[in-house]
């Protein structure tokens, strides 16, 4: 079980599927498009893994990807929720 973890944490903090789940955040309007967002995260990493890594078997990391893949989608969610809460908080009403 520890293995599995440290695999899904290792996929997680990737960088590139993290920069690309803040960005496909913006996109999440309902469950499901959460869902399909995963999805092509998770499509996306393997197949360039696949095709970067010669000795990779599509499909090997299947499990820990697709999870990975969901705590990068709600790791981007929450950034983009805490930064537009930010932002109202910021905003200043001034009275002339």
């Amino acid at each position: 079980m520890t293995a599995f973890g440290a695999d899904v944490l290792g996929l997680t903090v990737d960088l590139l599927p993290l920069l690309l789940a803040l960005s496909l955040a913006r996109l999440v309007r309902s469950a499901a498009h959460a869902a399909l967002l995963v999805l092509n995260l998770w499509l996306f990493m393997e197949l360039l893994t696949a095709l970067v890594d010669p000795g990779y078997w599509f499909g090997t990391l299947l499990l820990p990807r697709l999870i990975a893949s969901a705590l990068q989608i709600g790791i981007g969610l929450a950034g983009l929720l805490l930064w537009r809460q930010w932002r109202a908080w910021t905003e200043s009403v001034t009275v002339h």
